[in-house]
């Protein structure tokens, strides 16, 4: 069967590799100049000339391709680091088909690639309640993943629908590069987790020193250490949920509306497919709405048909959240509603929208009422968005 991406989603997916090794050879040149900026100093300090700085002085042209082949293979070795990441990230379980697959799974997804022309990932379950499911790639592996609460919840016809959604992604060749963005995703969201930390201890510490003079002597060393650890840390956090945000706008919504399109062709019924989604996307089983967007950073939501993060039975205590800790020490502008301290106060004003741009997270889905019209428009059939596999 004839399924496969358009040369946007193709052309996008090159931007994002593209971004990536920019991203990676400046730091690779960062490195590079930190080296070669102790050499020269080395140099200078001793009197000597080794002529190593002469010699990569001499010959940028030879360093700068070295940085764009190191910054190739980075990637590379950040799309297997990723792969094992996610996977142990959910305590994903593969799946043999031996006896140990009563949804059929195995033998599902084998029809599916067969169908698609592409080679047969690996299946894997993940413990969860929450109903999800995802595809990761390294290039040279690829796996698909769904929860328990996802065989409960849908239907034989949506599941295949969804298997399929997975593995449009293989033959559209995002998963690589979706794998590679959200590992991006979350060393983002394990700095946010470690500026978390280093924000309680600098409180802790203060407070402590707060009983005192002299106890604020003692404690004023490592309240500074900490608050340049935190500086440098924040900083380093935002630049590559900046970078993860931009790599994620250029490919993430093409992709999950090209991979529904050919999930829909390969299952042959396009209405399957939004009844899963809808199925998906209203059954969260967490009501406050801070709560589903508490780990939007974990790769499980990156990857996931739905923007959710899949909770393992081990979870992950770097996941916990990703609150900024500086947004925390920020005035709310709902405090301050009445007298003259009313909303249009433009200090308070300007507090509270520094505060919800420090909590501002990337989008990795499409809105799940948008594809679920372009599917239901797509089989001919705009009746409304509570569709069924049977077409009720």
């Amino acid at each position: 069967m004839a399924v496969g991406s358009g040369p946007s989603l193709r052309l996008r997916l090159a931007g994002t590799l593209a971004a990536v090794v920019l991203v990676n050879v400046a730091l690779l040149a960062v490195l590079a100049w930190g080296i070669h900026t102790v050499l020269t100093i080395a140099d200078v300090g001793t009197g000597t000339e080794t002529g190593l700085v002469a010699d990569l002085s001499a010959s940028l042209p030879v360093v700068a391709g070295a940085l764009v082949l190191a910054a190739i293979l980075l990637v590379l070795a950040q799309a297997r680091y990723g792969y094992r990441r996610v996977l142990a990230s959910v305590d994903a379980t593969p799946v043999s088909g031996d006896g140990d697959d009563p949804d059929g799974l195995t033998e599902r997804v084998r029809r599916l690639a067969l169908a698609a022309d592409v080679p047969e990932p690996t299946v894997a379950t993940v413990d969860a309640e929450d109903p999800n499911s995802f595809t990761v790639d390294d290039g040279r592996h690829a796996t698909v993943v769904v929860t328990t609460g996802l065989l409960e919840t849908l239907s034989d016809d949506e599941l295949d629908a969804v298997l399929a959604h997975e593995i449009a992604h293989l033959v559209n060749r995002d998963a690589t590069v979706a794998t590679v963005v959200a590992t991006i995703s979350a060393i983002s969201d394990s700095l946010f987790a470690r500026e978390k930390r280093l924000g309680e201890w600098i409180r802790l510490l203060m407070a402590i020193g707060w009983h005192g003079s002299v106890i604020m002597l003692i404690v004023a060393g490592p309240v500074l250490l900490l608050c340049l650890a935190f500086v440098l840390v924040s900083g380093v956090a935002r630049l590559v949920l900046a970078v993860n945000g931009i790599c994620t706008g250029l490919h993430a919504q093409a992709r999950e509306y090209a991979a529904d399109s050919a999930a829909a062709e390969l299952v042959g019924d396009p209405t399957a497919l939004a009844a899963a989604l809808e199925t998906l996307d209203g059954d969260y089983p967490h009501e406050d709405a801070r709560e589903r967007d508490r780990d939007r950073l974990h790769a499980s939501a990156t990857l996931g048909i739905v923007p959710r993060s899949i909770r393992s039975v081990v979870p992950d205590a770097e996941s916990e959240s990703t609150k900024s800790s500086i947004s925390q020490w920020l005035p709310s502008d709902d405090l301050y509603g009445g007298g003259w301290m009313n909303e249009n106060f433009i200090v308070y004003r300007a507090f509270g929208r520094l505060g919800r741009a420090l909590e501002w997270r990337p989008a990795t889905h499409p809105p799940t009422e948008a594809r679920i019209r372009r599917l239901i428009e797509s089989a001919g059939d705009g009746r409304g968005s509570r569709v069924r596999s049977d077409g009720s």
